[in-house]
């Protein structure tokens, strides 16, 4: 085993220019290694020094109090001390640099730069393939050690790596690089500052004690570890094969943060892959401050930023000099993808597509678009990889890592058609720096009186209802583990989408204190889907630990429990067995899941049953990973217990975290519950659902779940949940009323009405004349059309319409129409 030392020194500040020809250098030198074509040759893919631009002049950096408010996105390519912009390339490093001082002095701290003394060694393991690279950084008399597990492709490399943020390749699957012969590295981040739990004693903070928990978080320091990492792998190259000119990093939710951060700092990195990073991540702070119930800038964990970070909360976001598009624009000219998941409203998709399409302008301003990629889906897990994603996750990392310039990665997936992103850069390169105003997108609105009622609800009149009349399940009626079936039990109402996009289904309610509300919910033929503020999704393990995933065992092993006689009902329990007591107030086992679909903004009441093989343990539940609360610690004994814990603020992640530890033994938990607090007190619009739908006919059917006396006034489909109050504007299934009454009595009759495969018409003496008959749907497009002639007994096909309420047009000396319902 071979030790390797670095030494360097400070360097005196110059002017711009000299560092920019220095870059060029640089890049010359690398390009002609990689033997790129002559038009790629004038932008370099990656860099051989962690910050090519340290002699640039340093920005102005005005206090809080002498900022100016900018609503829109600010322009990257507008200088810090306002003398205008550049797109020009030579210029970027510069510009660049001036961003990462921005983002270091208001949001992260200070990166420090490549320490003085930095020792590595790497030891092959006991195994092929694998080892351990350890780094040893000195700094002011005091050394850390940061040790990576290695896992090596089998030959002689150079091998191009991952550097993956806790383990060895992220949350991605490992074959996407074992299957490429890509090196897997692992960071671990405790080894810099503990994660949820940081002290001044951890050892960053004792290589510089200028840097403490309120100037400097987390993201600084771990980006910083990330780089030693990298100088390590500089000093071992002759015993561990890696190309170092071919190196990327990875991570999900907080960690993928932590490697957007790190591969903005470092330009080293060629390939940075940021997975559902959320809010502080690849979201813009300006735009999730106009979301919902979002990880906004005053809602993240302050652990992981400075403290005075905080200052910009609220609507004082918009005098933040920079934003997260300019984070991720840091990393041009190098390639980054970033993913987003729709299923979690907490990561800020929506921000997240904005702040994407507005950094993606800076590689297409350079000719290079293709090294910046984004795919923003649902229908899987928080950090899980569907089948959907992983090509283009693939493409990244084979032209970026493997140089396969044949794949395409012009990748932006997304389900916003209708989002208008470029509102907020539109401003770029003029002096008006204005954000129009958001329109308010599409919208239709639904009164849930006016659906086809199933007989097991029932309309109720009220001055306070839209309409004066509100539907509500009868008494008595409650159906929490699966949906309802038969159209007694459905409220259906067929409508019509003009412009594809993704639509919030939000409702007009009245939930009485104490009740609670829960329906089942489809569009067209999907499955049912559970909403509402009962949560039970766990009541039990009988069939197994489904949507439950260990984090952070530590020696631990997590299994269902089946012995009826160990579970406190049913026949299942989670056990958890923990060999090995940690020591001190250290919490290491712990088991999250993503099954609870909770609203930051609402507070909620966690139940669930506890017990110890033997007696002295204690376990307690935080709602992390972000902006984490803990109750506090609770015995337990080896007879069952039921805890509760109401949380006194609001909820900030859909993630709830049992930490079990402190002494060796063996866990049961079981019926976990979630309830939301609902204080009641009158008519409020609640988001129930958001859903990616294209242009059609579709049918909404609203099952019940819950019974008692929630009152479900109205609904809307809306792109903007902006200014959704009052009673909303007229429904369109309740703008014209049957006038049945008046044609029976001129003679004409429609039967049988509801229907199922055809309607009947009797025109008698057709008194008005009726030339043609149309049905059209609750939008006024004409689904079918009957000339009359002179037939008085007319049979009008209907199987081929949707369930749902249609209208009956009827044309002659007059126009009459009758509301018809199809089953």
């Amino acid at each position: 085993m071979k030790t390797m030392t670095s030494s360097s020194g400070n360097t005196s500040t110059r002017q711009a220019a000299p560092a920019r020809n220095a870059k060029t250098a640089v890049a010359t030198l690398l390009l002609s290694v990689l033997g790129l074509s002559s038009f790629a040759q004038q932008i370099p893919l990656v860099y051989s020094a962690e910050n090519t631009g340290t002699t640039c002049t340093a920005p102005p950096l005005p206090s809080f109090e002498q900022l100016p408010a900018i609503a829109p996105l600010p322009d990257p390519f507008m200088w810090s001390d306002g003398r205008g912009r550049s797109t020009a390339f030579s210029d970027w490093e510069c510009r660049r640099n001036e961003i990462k001082a921005e983002i270091e002095n208001y949001e992260i701290g200070r990166k420090p730069a490549k320490p003085e003394t930095i020792t590595a060694s790497y030891a092959a393991g006991t195994t092929a393939g694998t080892g351990v690279l350890t780094v040893n950084v000195t700094v002011n008399g005091q050394t850390l050690v940061l040790t990576s597990q290695v896992a090596l492709p089998t030959g002689t490399g150079p091998f191009p790596a991952i550097i993956g943020m806790n383990s060895a390749n992220g949350s991605l699957p490992a074959d996407i690089f074992t299957s490429r012969n890509v090196a897997r590295i692992t960071f671990s981040h405790n080894q810099v500052t503990t994660y949820g739990n940081p002290l001044i004693t951890d050892p960053y903070y004792k290589l510089y004690p200028e840097q403490n928990l309120d100037n400097s978080g987390q993201y600084s320091a771990w980006a910083w570890g990330v780089s030693r990492i990298i100088d390590g792998l500089e000093l071992v190259q002759a015993q561990l094969p890696v190309d170092l000119k071919h190196l990327g990093v990875t991570g999900c939710s907080y960690a993928g943060k932590m490697a957007l951060f790190s591969g903005a700092l470092d330009e080293r990195i060629a390939l940075t892959i940021a997975q559902e990073s959320g809010g502080g991540g690849a979201p813009a702070w300006r735009v999730s401050e106009t979301l919902g119930a979002v990880e906004k800038l005053g809602a993240t964990d302050y652990r992981w930023f400075k403290n005075d970070m905080k200052q910009f909360e609220n609507t004082n976001v918009n005098k933040l000099p920079h934003d997260h598009h300019e984070l991720m624009a840091m990393i041009a000219p190098r390639a980054l993808l970033i993913t987003g998941n729709t299923d979690f409203e907490w990561l800020a998709n929506p921000a997240a597509y904005v702040s994407a399409r507005a950094a993606h302008e800076v590689w297409k301003t350079f000719g290079i678009g293709d090294r910046f990629g984004f795919y923003i889906d649902g229908g899987h897990g928080h950090c899980a990889i569907p089948a959907t994603q992983r090509p283009a996750i693939e493409a990244f990392v084979d032209k970026f890592l493997l140089g396969n310039t044949s794949v395409n990665t012009n990748i932006t997936t997304h389900p916003y058609p209708a989002l208008d992103y470029q509102r907020w850069y539109k401003w770029w390169g003029t002096s008006n720096a204005v954000l129009p105003a958001e329109p308010l997108g599409k919208r239709l609105w639904l009164e849930a009186e006016c659906a086809t009622v199933g007989s097991n609800w029932e309309v109720m009149s009220s001055a306070d209802a839209s309409g004066g009349k509100y539907v509500r399940v009868k008494s008595g009626l409650t159906s929490p583990t699966t949906a309802p079936t038969g159209a007694i039990s459905y409220l259906t109402i067929p409508f019509t989408i003009d412009s594809a996009a993704t639509y919030n289904l939000v409702a007009r309610q009245n939930v009485p204190a104490g009740e609670e509300y829960g329906y089942w919910l489809k569009v067209d033929n999907e499955a049912f889907q559970s909403v509402g503020s009962q949560l039970v999704n766990n009541g039990g393990f009988e069939n197994g630990l489904t949507g439950w995933t260990a984090l952070n065992t530590t020696g631990a092993t997590i299994t269902a429990n089946t012995v009826a006689a160990e579970a406190h009902s049913g026949t299942g329990s989670m056990k958890v067995v923990n060999p090995t007591a940690q020591p001190g107030n250290q919490w290491r086992v712990q088991v999250t899941s993503a099954a609870f679909p909770t609203t930051v903004g609402k507070q909620y009441t966690i139940s669930y049953w506890v017990k110890a093989a033997t007696a002295g343990g204690s376990i307690r539940l935080s709602t992390g990973p972000s902006g984490a609360q803990y109750q506090a610690d609770q015995t337990i004994d080896t007879e069952w217990k039921q805890v509760s814990w109401t949380i006194a603020a609001s909820i900030a992640s859909t993630t709830f975290l049992f930490d079990m530890g402190q002494v060796a033994n063996t866990y049961y938990i079981d019926d976990v519950s979630v309830k939301e607090v609902n204080a009641g007190g009158g008519w409020s619009w609640t988001k129930l659902k958001d859903m990616v739908l294209p242009v059609g006919p579709h049918t909404l059917t609203i099952a019940y779940n819950t019974g008692g006396g929630a009152q479900l006034d109205k609904m809307v489909l809306a792109t903007s949940m902006a200014s959704i109050s009052g009673l909303g504007s007229t429904a369109i299934n309740c703008t014209v009323s049957s006038n049945a009454s008046s044609l029976a009595g001129i003679g004409i009759d429609v039967y049988p009405n509801p229907a199922h495969d055809k309607l009947t018409v009797k025109l008698g003496t057709n008194q008005l004349h009726i030339r043609s008959i149309e049905v059209v749907d609750l939008m006024g497009r004409v689904l079918s059309r009957v000339s009359v002639g002179k037939q008085s007994l007319l049979s009008i096909p209907s199987d081929k319409l949707k369930p749902g309420v249609y209208l009956m047009r009827f044309t002659g000396d007059k126009t009459s129409t009758q509301r018809i319902v199809i089953q």
